[in-house]
């Protein structure tokens, strides 16, 4: 994927996280109290010292990220983590339920989905790809920010990689060609509302220059909602082979990958 503003995958929103192991970057940190004064210990015909005033400091605020510096990564991407403790959740949000035990320095992801922005962060549906503890099938963790992400680019050894392009943003775009060689695909997608409004999640399909074919309809109401278009879809469908042009329709935050059927 290309950081392109009206086509591929960039999230200019300006709020698609937790570091997933630590509390938010965008808190502030709250001011010191003033010190209570001593109870005075002097006799009543001795005048009672006043207390000491005691300056107590402004909270510092830091900085929130800019959403354009989340990392960009391609579906089927070899990534590695970047910190130790990163969490990995049932979806993408700072209060989603935790699919696993903190994850170490250095271990071995592979990109599936994303990223997209929930409560300030942005998030990667990642498989595990790393035989050590702890084990997990898929989960979304978040990615940080540059220049100083929670993923990295990294190469290791896989058996299969079934994910074939992907793309992610937060209104209408055309992304394409993605190169479908038969109909053994799917398509895995996920959308998010900006406001407790709801929004709505259109994908159209066509080849080259042919008519477009609906493929996804969906209305999303206050909460994170994933999808799949499965490969019968494509069945029904045998002219969408060849270089596929993707049409998305949204209000919403969202992303979607190519998935190839194992044969």
């Amino acid at each position: 994927m290309h950081r392109i503003r009206h086509q591929v995958t960039v999230l200019a929103i300006g709020a698609l996280v937790l570091t997933a192991c630590a509390s938010p970057v965008t808190t502030e940190t709250p001011g010191v109290p003033s010190p209570t004064p001593a109870a005075s210990t002097a006799s009543a015909a001795e005048p009672t010292p006043e207390p000491t005033a005691v300056s107590t400091p402004e909270p510092t605020a830091t900085a929130t990220p800019n959403p354009d510096d989340v990392p960009v990564y391609a579906a089927g991407a070899m990534l590695e983590t970047h910190i130790g403790g990163l969490r990995v959740r049932a979806r993408p949000g700072v209060n989603e339920r935790v699919v696993t035990g903190l994850l170490p320095d250095g271990a071995n992801l592979l990109a599936i989905l994303g990223p997209i922005l929930v409560d300030g962060y942005g998030w990667y549906l990642v498989s595990d790809s790393d035989a050590n503890d702890p084990e997990f099938v898929e989960g979304w963790v978040a990615a940080g920010f540059d220049p100083d992400p929670f993923l990295v680019p990294t190469v290791f050894d896989i058996a299969s990689n079934p994910y074939v392009a992907g793309f992610a943003h937060d209104a209408n775009g055309e992304y394409g060609p993605v190169r479908l060689t038969n109909a053994s695909y799917s398509i895995r997608w996920i959308a998010a509302p900006p406001t407790r409004d709801g929004c709505s999640f259109g994908v159209d399909l066509r080849r080259g220059s042919d008519a477009s074919v609906p493929a996804i309809r969906a209305t999303i109401g206050a909460a994170v909602a994933p999808g799949m278009l499965y490969s019968d879809f494509f069945v029904d469908h045998p002219e969408l082979t060849g270089d596929i042009f993707v049409t998305v329709t949204s209000n919403c935050r969202w992303a979607l990958t190519f998935v190839k059927s194992a044969e």
